[in-house]
């Protein structure tokens, strides 16, 4: 996921609009998407603008990934939008200028051959901001784990069916006796 900065150093502009996208397997390269989100095709789009500030430049974006995943909760397949603002300083190769971000960590793009890689820091990005639990939606119910069907399938009767656990079944006797006094 290069960005090719030649047009902006020869047009002499302060602010080059960016509007991108990528394939999933520029992003899969580092290995760093988890794998339980399979990113679709040209599924990862960047709009923001790259700024002329100073002695380096300032991306400043936002970045919109759509990703197929299986509910961690009903096992069915659904499709996931995930947006996320990302930003960093770019800075030319042979400088080595520091550049803090709000936790105090360096986050610095190197421009190299006029273009900038994205693939490790977007990636890294695309992985933090991913949700750990998939769901298909909020109110799902998930799988019986009786029968195996949608807890909220009609057919399915397995709530209605009281079971105590064996080794309970002594704390049953003891509660009926206490209801007959």
């Amino acid at each position: 996921m290069k960005i090719d900065l030649g047009d902006f150093f020869t047009s002499q502009q302060s602010v080059f609009p960016l509007d991108l996208s990528f394939s999933p397997d520029d992003a899969n390269a580092t290995g760093m998407i988890p794998a339980d989100m399979k990113i679709k095709e040209d599924g990862i789009v960047i709009s923001g603008e790259i700024r002329s500030v100073g002695d380096y430049l300032s991306l400043v974006s936002t970045v919109t990934v759509r990703y197929g995943a299986l509910c961690d909760r009903c096992l069915s397949p659904f499709d996931g939008e995930l947006t996320f603002e990302f930003d960093r300083q770019i800075v030319a190769s042979q400088k080595r200028g520091i550049a803090l971000n709000k936790d105090g960590e360096e986050e610095l793009l190197a421009v190299e051959e006029g273009k900038i890689d994205l693939t490790e820091p977007l990636s890294e990005a695309i992985a933090l901001e991913a949700p750990t639990v998939h769901l298909c939606r909020v109110d799902c119910p998930g799988l019986c784990p009786k029968c195996g069907k949608m807890r909220d399938d009609p057919t399915c009767k397995c709530a209605e069916k009281k079971e105590i656990d064996p080794r309970l079944e002594i704390l049953k006797k003891i509660l009926d006796k206490s209801d007959e006094v």
